[in-house]
């Protein structure tokens, strides 16, 4: 029987899947079986990692390129011919709880920016979380344009959808 959705980790994450130009990125013992359905009915390649949270952790810049804070996932989207930015360091992004105020867990990659046509947006200043400019410049190598907000905090929202 399929597992319903649910607020705790990992029924939490059966939604959370990366999608990377034709490859999805995700843990699939976690991944709703209609997902499974369409990788397959679209004949995407599966990449498996060990992150249920896999599009908050993974922070896609476009068909080929994506930023992450997890070496190990680096590495395996590295092997599977993705141009990757692997910080060595943990930005400070933060999240908000309940109440829409700073929790004290900090927030993903992924979740804090987002890419809507030539632009990418970040959820804050960037310069909060981007020590040596290893992220704008690897933004600005691929020609996209960033939009953020100076002064601002950077905040996981969970990630943008575009209507």
């Amino acid at each position: 029987m399929e597992k319903k959705f649910g607020f705790q980790y990992p029924d939490d994450a059966k939604y959370n899947v990366c999608q990377i130009g034709n490859k999805v990125i995700h843990n699939f013992k976690f991944t709703d079986t209609k997902i499974l359905e369409y990788i397959e009915k679209e004949n995407l390649q599966k990449i498996q990692i060990s992150q249920g949270y896999a599009n908050c952790s993974i922070a896609v810049i476009n068909q080929n390129a994506a930023i992450v804070t997890d070496s190990k996932i680096a590495e395996i989207l590295r092997n599977d011919g993705i141009e990757i930015l692997c910080l060595d360091y943990l930005p400070d992004i933060k999240l908000l709880n309940a109440q829409n105020e700073f929790s004290q867990m900090k927030g993903f990659i992924g979740g804090a920016m987002a890419r809507i046509e030539d632009k990418m947006i970040v959820f804050g200043d960037l310069k909060k979380i981007d020590k040596e400019g290893k992220i704008k410049d690897f933004i600005q190598k691929v020609h996209l344009e960033i939009v953020d907000f100076e002064g601002l905090d950077v905040i996981d929202y969970g990630g943008m959808v575009e209507i």
